[in-house]
């Protein structure tokens, strides 16, 4: 993930300031920061010499930090201070305010967005650590930040590296941003920091102790991914990279920077995975910043950096990857579902399921329509027009129709503007002559204009085609260089829809993001109390123990009331390939009525608070088998031939 300027009038309840708009003329917003940290003492002191225009102005800090002087040059500005809000009035004539603050902030155990410890620091942008005037609509600042620990910590932040050293005790640090960017975000620990040059750019591990042996990898990905990206988008827009360790179990994503959890860094899927799409983010959302009509970064950072390490795989890492999202959509309740203009950032797993795996998806249709160069083509001259600027939807479809000198209002009306997506049935087909005839037929709101795979398998191989389907009917005879013996319809999931009945196998989603879904706790004493926190944390959404009967059903518990509370309601008791294995168990099933239950079953209290915080992320499998924290196994469960497939002749 990556952590975004979302618009503030999309964005209710967000922490933002009630900046007001500098007058035209007025000197553009730049923060310059004196900042000292004590992460033992869990202090902070800053100066911050903020130029703003004449007038009154709202300011956001923390209220754990404590203004101790604000200055307009050498006269005294008197502040008024509600909760996190600093009001203040900028003298006629004055080219900044000079701002001396500080204080205790919360430790890392706090759970707090800041955090200053003998961990060390972690200090986000528009977090509050800083005087912020600047509402989400509002150009973000430049600023220079000038920064100090005492030793044994590093520093690092956003922005360009202008100069480092030791000094008497320490470590001394300063960064710059002179673009329109983002707010600067501050990190220290006690590291070792490995660096290697690529070119121009500075690539830097800042890593914890036991971290040992992990640079490589780290800045080896990182150089080659920083390259690809360069390539097929424009020159990277940052003078390094760098990798925090940090104590949070995180992955966030900030101009120039990724932080990490220290547990979760030495893991191979955050290498592998997390890193290129935290490294595309700074093209898309740090470059380029979302401005309002819906977040499109994630989706394109989706499909140019995960979608793309799939495609090196080969195709069939690309296609379980388009079968992954479509899977994930299959199981979103129709009431959660939300057109991509609605999606601001992720929240639970619904809004993922359309930010990310929809969005992913219209890249990819997109890219098949109009062709790759013309698809590269468009995304560079989005670069281009839009680096350091706000851009939407709108923007991104302009810069493509540019290139493929195309209309796409449709293309991206039906599939941004929309929620819902259409649901295909093959509803017949034979064959005809040399060729076959078929009857498509899609259900929807409202008829889309569908670009529809179709793979004829012949005696003499296989010949895919691409039919139009504007209505919600129509027969197409496809003529053949052999014998037609099979027809599929959209055999590789290329086509963003809803699965066909029979297509997609129950997975814990079809449980987890239904809010109503009724909980069941097969359990006494400890452990129920264990399976109810358990319960909550799997549920996406409000939601209470009972529940609709008619829905779906969660039931956690301990293996013998488990086995007790399934024979009762009649339910298939625990798959035989997974009996008798590992200290839990999970698994779905779908009843003859099509009635969904999702079981987990531990021995006892203890393995199933070792579930609390790694099942939650396996939404898309079937069952799984855990010893402790880690799943040992893990499966989705088989389907059979497909609704779309038809065989025709032999």
């Amino acid at each position: 993930m990556t952590i975004l300027r979302i618009p503030a009038l999309a964005f209710a309840g967000a922490a933002l300031a009630l900046g007001v708009v500098a007058p035209a003329g007025a000197a553009p917003l730049h923060h310059d920061i004196e900042l000292t940290l004590d992460p033992a003492a869990g202090r902070m002191e800053a100066v911050d010499r903020l130029t703003l225009p004449a007038g009154a102005q709202s300011l956001r800090l923390d209220p754990a930090l404590t203004v101790q002087e604000v200055r307009a040059g050498d006269r005294p500005v008197p502040v008024e201070r509600r909760g996190d809000r600093l009001r203040l009035v900028v003298p006629e004539g004055a080219d900044a305010v000079t701002i001396r603050y500080g204080g205790r902030l919360p430790g890392f155990a706090a759970g707090t967005g800041l955090a200053l410890d003998g961990e060390g620091a972690f200090l986000p942008g528009l977090g509050g650590w800083l005087p912020d005037p600047a509402s989400a609509a509002d150009e973000p600042p430049s600023w220079r930040l000038s920064v100090r620990v005492p030793a044994p910590y590093v520093a690092v932040a956003t922005g360009r590296l202008v100069e480092e050293g030791n000094e008497a005790g320490g470590y001394r640090a300063v960064f710059a941003e002179d673009r329109s960017v983002e707010e600067p975000s501050v990190f220290a620990g006690a590291w070792t920091v490995e660096e290697r040059p690529a070119g121009p750019l500075r690539l830097r591990l800042y890593r914890h102790p036991e971290q040992a042996g992990l640079a490589d990898g780290y800045l080896g990905l990182s150089e080659q991914a920083i390259a690809a990206g360069a390539a097929r988008i424009g020159a990277y827009p940052f003078d390094g990279f760098s990798i925090v360790s940090v104590p949070p179990p995180v992955g966030l994503g900030f101009p120039g920077l990724t932080a990490i959890g220290r547990a979760v860094l030495p893991l191979p899927f955050i290498r592998s995975q997390s890193l290129t799409h935290e490294i595309m983010h700074n093209w898309w959302g740090n470059g380029v910043r979302v401005g309002e009509g819906g977040n499109w970064a994630e989706g394109l950072t989706t499909y140019m950096a995960d979608y793309a390490a799939a495609q090196a795989r080969g195709g069939d890492a690309a296609r379980a990857m388009r079968l992954d999202w479509l899977r994930d959509y299959a199981a979103l309740p129709a009431e959660r579902d939300r057109p991509l203009t609605g999606f601001l950032s992720k929240t639970h797993d619904a809004s993922q399921i359309v930010g990310y795996g929809k969005a992913a998806m219209l890249f990819h249709m997109l890219e098949a329509e109009i062709g790759r160069d013309a698809f590269d083509a468009g995304i560079r001259k989005f670069w281009s027009g839009f680096a350091f600027r706000t851009a939407g939807w709108t923007d991104l479809r302009r810069s493509f129709e540019a290139a493929s000198d195309r209309d796409l209002g449709g293309l991206f009306g039906q599939w941004v503007e929309r929620r819902g997506a259409p649901m295909l049935t093959l509803a017949d087909a034979r064959a005809d002559g040399d060729g076959v005839l078929l009857t498509l037929r899609q259900e929807a709101d409202a008829p889309y204009a569908l670009a529809v795979p179709v793979r004829l398998e012949t005696a003499a191989g296989v010949e895919d085609r691409i039919v139009r389907l504007d209505g919600r009917q129509a027969t197409l005879r496809l003529s053949a260089g052999a014998a037609v013996r099979a027809v599929s319809v959209d055999p590789d999931f290329d086509l963003f829809r809803r699965l066909a009945p029979g297509e997609a196998p129950p997975i814990l989603r079809d449980v987890t993001l239904r809010p109503g879904a009724e909980r069941v706790i097969a359990a006494d004493g400890d452990a129920a109390d264990a399976a109810r926190t358990l319960a909550g944390r799997l549920i996406d959404g409000a939601g209470r123990e009972g529940g609709d009967k008619a829905a779906p059903v969660l039931l956690v518990g301990t293996d013998a009331a488990v086995a007790r509370e399934l024979a009762r309601r009649s339910l298939s008791p625990v798959p035989a390939e997974l009996a008798g294995r590992g200290s839990a168990r999970v698994w779905v099933s779908r009843a003859a009525d099509g009635r969904t239950a999702l079981v987990v079953s531990g021995v006892d209290a203890e393995a199933l608070r070792a579930l609390f915080r790694p099942l939650p992320h396996y939404g898309r499998q079937s069952w799984l088998v855990f010893e402790g924290a880690n799943a040992v196994d893990r499966g989705v469960w088989a389907v059979g031939d497909s609704p779309l497939r038809r065989v025709v002749g032999r």
